[in-house]
C-alpha cells in the first residue's frame, strides 16, 4: 500500500511536470522582452534617436532588475554617452552597466540570425542603427511563430509604443530588407 500510495505521488508529479513542459515546447519561441507601456520614449530633439533608443533598452534593462527604470532619463544618459558633434558614443559606461557598439554587423553574413542570437543574450533589447537613413531604433523582441521582429522607433509618428520592424521607419519595404540595412548595434555588456 505504502509503494503504491509514492508510486501514485510521483506519477502524479511527472505529470505535472511534464504539463508544465508542453505548453512551452508547442508553441514557438519569443527572445527578448515584453517592455512596460512607460518604458517608451520619443525624440523631442532632432537627431537625438540614437540617444531616445538608448535610453530606452537601459530603461528596460533597468526594469528587468527590478531597479527604478522610471528614472533613467535621456538626459540623465545623455550626460555619460552623448556628444553634440558624434551622437551617442561607441562605448560607454553610466554606473555599473557598460554599453558597446558592434560596427562589424555590415559585414554579417545572416543578419536576421544574428540579431535573434543577440536577443537571446540581451533580452533587454538592442539599439540599431541604420547610416544610410540615418536612423536608429530600439530592437527588443523577436516572434519565432510570426517570424517577426519587434521595436520602438524614436519618431512621435511611430514612437511610443511596441511595432513590428517593418512598420519603422528604417529603410526597406519588408522586415528582411530592413534587417538587410542595419550597420551597427549597441548593447549592454
Amino acid at each position: 500500500m505504502r509503494l503504491t500510495r509514492r508510486a501514485l505521488a510521483l506519477c502524479c508529479a511527472l505529470a505535472l511536470l511534464a504539463a508544465l513542459f508542453v505548453p512551452a515546447n508547442a508553441e514557438g519561441l519569443y527572445f527578448g522582452s515584453h517592455p512596460a507601456d512607460d518604458i517608451y520614449l520619443t525624440q523631442s530633439v532632432a537627431h537625438t534617436c540614437t540617444l531616445i533608443a538608448a535610453t530606452m533598452m537601459l530603461r528596460n534593462y533597468s526594469a528587468q532588475r527590478g531597479s527604478p527604470y522610471q528614472m533613467v532619463t535621456d538626459t540623465g544618459v545623455g550626460h555619460y554617452a552623448w556628444t553634440k558633434q558624434w551622437g551617442l558614443s561607441q562605448n560607454f559606461t553610466i554606473g555599473q552597466v557598460q554599453v558597446t557598439c558592434n560596427a562589424d554587423i555590415r559585414n554579417c553574413i545572416d543578419k536576421k540570425a544574428y540579431l535573434i542570437n543577440v536577443l537571446q543574450y540581451h533580452p533587454e533589447g538592442v539599439v540599431i542603427y541604420d547610416t544610410g537613413a540615418p536612423h536608429a531604433i530600439w530592437l527588443f523582441g523577436y516572434d519565432e511563430d510570426s517570424d517577426t521582429f519587434y521595436c520602438a522607433d524614436t519618431i512621435n509618428r511611430n514612437g511610443g509604443h511596441a511595432i513590428p520592424l517593418v512598420e519603422s521607419i528604417i529603410r526597406g519595404e519588408t522586415q528582411q530588407d530592413k534587417v538587410n540595412t542595419i550597420d551597427k548595434i549597441w548593447y549592454v555588456l
